[in-house]
């Protein structure tokens, strides 16, 4: 299964020094956007139960000095009234 998620930063801007870092720690499957005024890495394409995924993509921003605000899962099954 593949996982779609953001890892939201504490960063305002995606400068060209975070892309950098993100390039840095091995986000090079990943692309550097905006969400809801802060960087954010969304990553597709990884293959793996969603949260051993979002965990290994945490650990992977900590170890390259990246801060993560929040996790953002978006999902239509999540989004959708019943």
């Amino acid at each position: 299964m593949m996982s779609e998620f953001y890892l939201v930063l504490k960063n305002r801007d995606a400068d060209d020094n975070l892309a950098d870092a993100v390039f840095e720690a091995g986000f090079d499957d990943a692309m550097l956007t905006m969400r809801n005024d802060h960087a954010a890495i969304w990553i597709t394409d990884r293959e793996g139960e969603l949260t051993t995924v979002v965990k290994v993509a945490l650990e992977q921003a900590r170890a390259g000095g990246i801060e993560v605000h929040h996790v953002e899962i978006d999902n239509e099954v999540f989004a959708k009234a019943q």
